[in-house]
């Protein structure tokens, strides 16, 4: 049980609208290039300044993202409670909306991934109930976004797909099947031109392979464009340097 919530927890993090105009664009794709490069001071500090050039929504997004990564990389109790406190802001915001349901579902995705680490399995499988009830009710349809947007969202449905058919010991080959479709999908998006959509179907594509399919050789192509891409992210080497052991 604790694997597939950890598993079904990863993909989450990182749900971006991408609907930006030509100078927004510039700017979110600078800073999620110093987040994922982990150059998170250079990241912070642009954010910040730029903060009256980006939406509200892309603001919390990278705000977000930018602490949990933070987070994660230095193990620190005043990187924990900053991540902490800034999911927090997002836990008070009004979910009503469907922008707001967005940002409600990347939050719930980041604080049952916190819980995770905390080894607070009850709390976890509370979330993932919470996650999977909220991604029925967004429709991208209605909210008017860009076709990227659309996109990123239906990448997030495919590997919900995919996590959510792993373990189960009834219907297996109805599951494999589904699992199939879903990865076709996923792979089909690691070619977007989209820098965020490209980068996260990299990332988890490699995840899958790599510790899920037992296919390390698929999981290094796409380290192997991301460290590429992202030569300072110490986490995308790590992955690379493990698919090449197990390749």
């Amino acid at each position: 049980m604790m694997k597939r919530i950890l598993i079904l927890s990863l993909f989450l993090t990182g749900l971006v609208k991408t609907g930006f105009s030509n100078t927004e664009i510039t700017v979110v794709n600078s800073i999620f290039n110093l987040i994922y490069n982990q150059q998170f001071g250079r990241a912070d500090s642009v954010l910040q300044r730029q903060s009256e050039h980006i939406d509200s929504f892309y603001f919390d997004i990278l705000n977000v993202d930018l602490h949990w990564w933070k987070h994660v990389c230095s193990g620190t109790e005043t990187d924990s409670r900053q991540f902490l406190i800034v999911l927090k802001s997002l836990e008070n915001q009004q979910k009503d909306s469907p922008g707001n349901k967005i940002i409600h579902l990347v939050m719930l995705s980041y604080k049952m991934r916190f819980e995770l680490k905390r080894y607070n399995i009850f709390g976890a499988v509370l979330l993932r109930s919470e996650i999977k009830k909220i991604l029925t009710e967004i429709n991208p349809l209605e909210l008017n976004y860009s076709d990227d947007h659309i996109k990123l969202f239906y990448l997030y449905q495919s590997l919900f797909d995919y996590f959510d058919n792993i373990l189960n010991p009834l219907l297996r080959e109805s599951k494999r099947e589904i699992r199939s479709n879903a990865l076709n999908r996923i792979e089909d998006y690691t070619n977007e031109n989209n820098l965020i959509v490209s980068t996260l179907a990299n990332y988890f594509l490699g995840k899958i392979y790599l510790n899920i399919e037992k296919n390390p050789q698929k999981g290094n192509l796409c380290f192997r464009e991301l460290t590429e891409r992202f030569p300072r992210n110490e986490i995308f080497s790590e992955l690379l340097k493990d698919s090449e052991l197990k390749s």
